[in-house]
């Protein structure tokens, strides 16, 4: 088995329990959620610099990672508004990339990266419901690619549901997934909404003063 595929069986267990945690606690964990973004974001590009500047080196890469790791999750957690921008527009390139893939097309760079400054820039207008909404459909996208990294064994071996290497359709297959990430979106969607208007509910009833009594 080689790196890749050891990567992969790493990644998938961890890329379902971090999607369950935001799909249905995400409003409420949106710190712990944006550290964990922040430090994959940042990890990704460390490793990216280190093999860049040493190819060959494993360990350089490994180094790079943690570091990058690091500083991208005390970024987003520090600098909350950068961390709430990122987070929406991760969730508005989930969205561009589901559609065109859905409907077997390669997805545009251009209009990948428009629909995420987007997303983005709307998190940080309508910070409620933009943090419950890309968490649930960020959330049940990570159990959905997470799960389905196992149902492709032996084929192509792109993170997401798609493969967007070739615009060919994605088969039954994806579109299943693509069915299972929306309702478990929607499933979460509703679960932190109705967690928010317990908690809201309590929080007012342990508000009010106590009835005084009667003589």
């Amino acid at each position: 088995m080689n790196d890749y595929a050891w990567t992969g069986h790493i990644a998938a267990p961890l890329a379902i329990a971090v999607g369950v945690l935001a799909c249905f606690w995400g409003y409420h964990l949106v710190k712990v959620i944006l550290g964990i973004m922040g430090f994959a974001a940042g990890a990704a590009a460390g490793w990216t610099a280190g093999m860049a500047l040493a190819p060959s080196q494993n360990m350089v890469g490994l180094v790079g990672a943690g570091f990058g790791g690091l500083v991208g999750a005390v970024l987003c957690v520090w600098l909350f508004f950068f961390g709430i921008f990122l987070l929406g527009a991760s969730a508005g390139a989930v969205v561009a990339a589901a559609a065109f893939g859905g409907i077997g097309h390669q997805a545009e760079p251009i209009l990948l990266l428009a629909c995420a400054v987007m997303f983005g820039l709307l998190a940080l207008v309508l910070q409620k419901f933009m943090i419950v909404l890309c968490t649930a459909f960020g959330g049940s996208y990570l159990v959905t690619a997470g799960i389905l990294h196992f149902f492709r064994t032996g084929q192509s071996p792109a993170p997401l549901w798609f493969d967007y290497a070739s615009p060919a359709s994605p088969g039954l297959l994806g579109y299943v997934a693509l069915a299972f990430w929306l309702i478990l979106g929607l499933i979460g969607l509703g679960s932190q909404y109705g967690g928010s208007r317990r908690t809201a509910r309590t929080t007012r009833q342990e508000a009010q003063p106590a009835p005084r009594e009667t003589t």
